[in-house]
């Protein structure tokens, strides 16, 4: 076959081929625009990890929602709208909303995760979550995390919902002391929920007044552990880390022998001792 031959085989495949993809687009095109919406598929990536937000739940928001879905022609469907919908549910994290040719739309989502629950003296009550976001407590569920308790002033105000990090630089400069000490505080809730012994032993961390004389901060920090009846002086949270690795250690190789009952204050706030008081 010489070489004329060949360019004409290769060009007539081409250009069947593309006339082929041009009427199967053409014939998708117009099976889409006949086809109704007739099923909403949800899928929640982390339910495993927690059950915040049912499929059940998602499905409600959309058939409730401004966007019409039910018995629509697939192509009608606005999933941009229903994707921004769902992702200011407060408890979602990431959104991701399409359409299949067979009539199903489909959602898929994972939800943010609270750390800590805040209930202070002095008003806020809402939920942490561990990237940084603050939302409202929910009717329909409760979240089972360590309570921050005391009486401070975080650097928003208690009907606040957002992530901590986009507060306006104005706030952040007025309320400094403030913002540093909840930033620190964000870190140090994070690292308990990552850690499976302190995750499962801190159930309370209350924030109390600095010592006289303390330059660094205005706060200290008090936990409480679910086993056994003393309360931790942890006092500043700078050096957090070698702090409660202090206290792991105290754990293993003195409450072990001396009883979980015996102390009722375990101090850690001075650096490289582990006081303790009756």
């Amino acid at each position: 076959m010489n070489r004329t031959a060949r360019i004409a085989i290769n060009l007539g495949s081409w250009i069947a081929i593309t006339a082929y993809l041009v009427v199967a687009s053409r014939y998708c095109s117009s099976r889409r625009d006949e086809t109704l919406c007739n099923r909403i598929q949800v899928t929640v990536k982390d339910s495993a990890r927690q059950a915040i937000i049912t499929p059940a739940m998602v499905r409600l928001w959309i058939e409730n929602g401004p966007t019409p879905v039910r018995n629509q022609p697939v192509r009608s469907v606005d999933t941009r709208a229903i994707e921004r919908d769902i992702r200011s549910r407060g408890f979602v994290h990431e959104a991701r909303v399409y359409t299949e040719a067979t009539g199903r739309l489909v959602v898929e989502l994972s939800q943010r995760r609270p750390v800590a629950r805040i209930n202070t003296a002095n008003g806020y009550n809402c939920y942490l979550t561990d990237d940084g976001y603050v939302l409202p407590l929910q009717r329909h569920f409760v979240v089972y995390v360590p309570i921050i308790t005391g009486n401070f002033e975080p650097p928003f105000a208690r009907d606040y919902v957002g992530s901590v990090g986009e507060l306006p630089a104005e706030t952040k400069k007025k309320l400094a002391k403030n913002y540093l000490f909840f930033s620190k505080l964000i870190s140090f809730v994070k690292f308990l929920g990552e850690d499976s012994f302190w995750n499962a032993q801190i159930e309370q961390i209350n924030v109390v007044p600095a010592l006289q004389g303390s330059v660094s901060q205005d706060y200290n920090v008090e936990l409480t552990p679910r086993a056994g009846d003393h309360t931790i002086l942890l006092g500043e949270l700078d050096e957090y880390h070698d702090k409660l690795g202090k206290l792991l250690g105290f754990y293993r190789n003195g409450l072990e022998y001396e009883g979980w009952h015996t102390y009722r204050y375990i101090d850690l706030r001075f650096r490289g001792q582990v006081i303790c008081r009756k």
